[in-house]
């Protein structure tokens, strides 16, 4: 299913698979659960099995609704739990939802439906598109598996990206603060009116406009006489692959 229009335009997304409707939160429906519980609980919802083995034998055997239900069920990321449970408050709104030791059990006021291993990836996959999992913060977020062996792969991924983190001084950024700091300034618009944004529409913004400041200042300099040795890239070009 292409979801490009509906990601762009913040409406709820179904998945015919699982027989839900996800919800698009916007920025302040975020801000009630906190910005550090959200990360932690969107990319526990969204892990890889690749984050954690290595023998290609053993990925053909596991999958990843089972890892995410070993973190869901392990006493020592109880933390994991809670995050997640709160995320999928804010995903799943009109439903009541429990986690059960091999499920996620979706109820609404008719019927109830469960997400398991058979439709697991297809719930992922929505989630990952609306919260932009492979861009961003969401690559900060160091994800703390409780075996120990896991945890020894996971630490080794991560390694890299908390010293790029480090040097650019953003381990303990707000991203969305400053994302709609640096957004009311340079776009001129209320604060109130993209904190009703969602989070792939505010990174969407947040690119496009990157794009179109660095194309402006080639522009300027040029005009000025200046021979800059790059051609910036299109500003309207398409970012969404």
């Amino acid at each position: 299913m292409d979801n490009r229009l509906a990601l762009m335009s913040g409406i709820d997304i179904p998945v015919p698979e699982c027989k839900i409707i996800i919800h698009q939160p916007s920025i302040s429906e975020i801000s009630y659960i906190g910005e550090e519980d959200f990360f932690v609980g969107v990319q526990t919802l969204c892990l890889s099995k690749t984050m954690f083995i290595e023998d290609e034998r053993v990925l053909e055997e596991v999958n990843n609704f089972q890892i995410f239900m070993t973190v869901m069920n392990d006493k020592t990321t109880a933390d994991k739990k809670a995050a997640v449970k709160r995320v999928l408050s804010l995903v799943l709104p009109k439903y009541s939802v429990m986690l059960t030791p091999k499920t996620i059990l979706v109820k609404d006021d008719a019927e109830s439906f469960m997400i398991d291993e058979d439709n697991f990836d297809s719930f992922q996959d929505v989630l990952k598109k609306i919260f932009c999992a492979k861009t961003g913060p969401m690559n900060q977020q160091a994800f703390n598996p409780a075996n120990a062996k896991a945890k020894e792969i996971a630490d080794k991924l991560m390694r890299g990206r908390q010293r790029v983190a480090a040097q650019k001084g953003e381990l303990n950024a707000s991203v969305f603060s400053q994302y709609l700091s640096i957004l009311t300034i340079g776009l001129h618009i209320p604060i109130t009116e993209l904190l009703k944004t969602t989070m792939f529409q505010l990174y969407d913004l947040m690119e496009r406009y990157t794009l179109y400041i660095n194309w402006d200042i080639d522009i300027r300099s040029r005009l000025a006489g200046g021979k800059p040795e790059n051609q910036p890239e299109n500003w309207m070009k398409n970012i969404h692959q």
